[in-house]
């Protein structure tokens, strides 16, 4: 049977490509919060001083490896074995991050101040036999989060959860 990897969660997120495209277009005031200077924004012949400095005019290109990126997280309302493993509001269908764990990492990281308590699933997809509570599962605080740890998650036996708490 096939592995269904999916993240699930009582906060809405957006999808993956969703998440990608938010980074491609920054507003001057995001543009310092991500560390660049006044000095580093201008632009040659060009008057910013009279800017909206909230309004999203720049773009940012981003690296190729992120724009090809095999990584699909999608919201996934159909799947009935999902509701059967999680009571968690809305559940994300994950595909490709065996591949780029990095990815996944950053997009946990870019939505941290949204979420409490985020879980990740790997099971054998429609495994209705498998009691849910005797799946093996690791909580892990977010700060305590480390790629290593996220890389050992994709990689092993199925079924496993691994759940990430915030304080």
């Amino acid at each position: 049977m096939a592995v269904y990897e999916f993240i699930s969660c009582n906060q809405k997120l957006t999808t993956f490509k969703e998440a990608l495209s938010d980074e491609e277009i920054k507003s001057y005031n995001e543009l310092l919060k991500m560390g660049l200077t006044e000095e580093q924004i201008q632009i040659r012949g060009i008057d910013l001083s009279n800017i909206d400095r909230n309004k999203r005019v720049f773009f940012i290109q981003l690296p190729e490896e992120l724009q090809n990126s095999p990584l699909v997280i999608e919201e996934d309302f159909h799947n009935p074995y999902a509701r059967f493993l999680t009571d968690k509001k809305f559940v994300y269908k994950v595909t490709g991050v065996e591949k780029v764990v990095s990815h996944l990492a950053g997009y946990i990281g870019k939505y941290v101040n949204i979420w409490r308590e985020l879980e990740l699933w790997r099971v054998t997809e429609g495994d209705y036999l498998v009691d849910p509570s005797g799946i093996p599962q690791t909580v892990i605080n977010l700060r305590d989060l480390t790629l290593e740890k996220l890389e050992s998650f994709y990689d092993g036996p199925v079924p496993k959860r691994l759940i990430l708490v915030q304080n």
